[in-house]
């Protein structure tokens, strides 16, 4: 038993059901062409956006990443505690500007070693250092300035 065939009906409603590159066929040509050029549209992006998708991270590898944290933990023990008036503070600023100030490198974790391995200018990184605490001792009020050298 063969089945007829379906009588292809163009009713409104059926048009809506119909995918979208078969409906319209008799409109106008120009809306057609419009929505086929439009996948060819370049994208527009700004500088900063086109810039961080180029820009390479770099994954530091464990090692690194813990040198990176010991100097981070140094430098910030340097600048935090450079005026305290708390004993215990002023001994972790000691230890960090001995830690920084010492040029062995003779041990793994020192000074110069961290520096060189994560790619900075372990001379520069002293330099640097040593002038902002200059400037941050220099900023403060004389009284506190006598009592830290006294002390």
């Amino acid at each position: 038993m063969g089945r007829k065939p379906a009588k292809a009906t163009t009713t409104k409603d059926n048009r809506e059901r119909q995918p979208f590159w078969v409906k319209d066929n008799n409109g106008p040509k120009v809306l057609l062409d419009e929505r086929a050029m439009a996948i060819f549209q370049p994208d527009v992006l700004i500088e900063s956006q086109y810039l961080a998708t180029q820009t390479r991270r770099v994954h530091l590898d464990a090692e690194r990443v813990l040198m990176f944290a010991v100097l981070r933990d140094a430098v910030s023990c340097f600048q935090d505690t450079v005026g305290a008036n708390c004993k215990r503070k002023q001994i972790m600023h000691q230890d960090a500007e001995a830690w920084i100030l010492d040029k062995d490198r003779s041990h793994l974790f020192s000074f110069d070693t961290v520096c060189e391995i994560l790619g900075l200018d372990p001379e520069y990184m002293r330099a640097g250092l040593l002038r902002w605490k200059a400037a941050a001792l220099g900023s403060r009020p004389v009284k506190a300035r006598d009592q830290a050298v006294a002390g």
